[in-house]
Order: structure tokens, then C-alpha cells, then sequence
């Protein structure tokens, strides 16, 4: 199997589980108040802000391949925020062939070209559309330099809200994982000042 065949199947994956997350928002306000560090399954940990709380996404036992989610709210001067990050692995060990890789990681323009038809497709199947696409580059993960999608959108016709949603692809220990946080996009400028430090000081396993 190719590379660019486990990269279509783990994107699959994450942007199905961002599906999720657009009709459980209601239920999943804020219930703890204990700041701090936020465990990335298999990855490792990004510190949160201490008005910035994290819960474990519920109404997912439905959803077989909804990943690990968490929802981060909490009260940042007089508005309330919300983002809900998801945390997919591919299961299969890649070994040696993790090595191909590479190629994706310093031309991230391949990852770009792999992702949009992928989304379009799966976006359309629920009623949702992309609003704008942006260039994949590389962005700061833990110290490292991975590649990186960004794209506003309406994630279902079930809740047509504008959404946006940015997804960090990189191997870690011989897997392949997505790492994507998906926020309302009133917020996506707030959110983008958020999240470039809490995941470029990522603390990797």
C-alpha cells in the first residue's frame, strides 16, 4: 500500500470525526475546572491556558471511528470560547515504509492536493460544503516542522454553521496521525493566536 493511501485514509478519518462534533456542542459545555495539561493520546501533551478548560467529548459510543475528541471552553475576558480537538491514529505500523513519508512532510502541497477532494466528497455526503481553502504549509508541532491544512467550512446541513478547521499530519513512533481542531469561525482569528503556541510547545512522548 502507498503512502498517499494511508494519508487518504487517515484524513477520511479525521474530517468523519469532525463530523461528529457539530451536533454534540450543546451538550458538551464546560464541566471541569482543572487547568493544565491536556494528554494527546500515543503523542503527548500540550499545555492549556488556565481559563481554558478540557473535557472529554461525550456522545461519541455511536461513532466507531470518531478518533479521541475533547472539547476546550471557558470564559476568555467577556466571551465564551469553544474548540473541539480531535486526535486520529492510523492503526496499521507503517515501519519501514514510514520512511515515504518524507516526501509528504517537505512538499506539503501534496497533502493539500490529497485532502480537498477527500473533504469535498465527505463534506457533501453530510450536506456540507467547503467556503475556503487554504495553501497546506508547514507549521511548528512540539519543535517540529509538519505539514498543515486549513479550511473553513460547513461541516453538516444538520447544523449550518461556518466552521474552521486546521489538521497537524505527522509520524510519531512509526504511526501516522491527525491532529485537528475545529472551532466556529466568528473565532478562527482568536483561536489561530490560541493554538500556534499551545501546539508548537507541544511535549511529545
Amino acid at each position: 500500500m502507498k503512502i498517499n493511501i494511508w494519508i487518504r485514509l487517515l484524513l477520511v478519518g479525521i474530517f468523519a470525526a469532525g463530523l461528529c462534533l457539530a451536533p454534540q456542542q450543546s451538550v458538551n459545555a464546560a464541566v471541569a475546572n482543572n487547568p493544565g495539561n491536556l494528554a494527546l493520546p500515543g503523542i503527548g501533551g500540550i499545555m492549556l491556558p488556565e481559563w481554558l478548560v478540557a473535557t472529554a467529548a461525550k456522545g461519541l459510543e455511536s461513532q466507531p471511528n470518531a478518533g479521541q475528541q475533547y472539547d476546550l471552553s471557558g470564559l476568555s475576558g467577556d466571551a465564551w470560547r469553544y474548540a473541539r480537538i480531535v486526535v486520529y491514529r492510523l492503526e496499521q505500523n507503517l515501519g519501514p515504509a514510514a520512511l515515504l513519508f518524507g516526501f509528504v512532510e517537505s512538499n506539503p502541497t501534496a497533502l493539500g492536493e490529497l485532502a480537498r477532494p477527500l473533504l469535498e466528497k465527505n463534506l457533501a455526503e453530510n450536506g456540507g460544503k467547503i467556503l475556503e481553502w487554504s495553501p497546506a504549509r508547514k507549521t511548528s508541532l512540539g519543535g517540529r516542522s509538519v505539514p498543515t491544512i486549513s479550511a473553513r467550512l460547513i461541516m453538516t446541513e444538520k447544523v449550518p454553521l461556518p466552521m474552521a478547521a486546521t489538521v497537524y499530519v505527522f509520524m510519531h513512533k512509526e504511526r501516522l496521525y491527525a491532529v485537528g481542531y475545529f472551532v466556529p469561525d466568528s473565532d478562527r482569528r482568536f483561536w489561530e493566536k490560541m493554538a500556534n503556541p499551545m501546539f508548537g510547545q507541544l511535549k511529545w512522548e
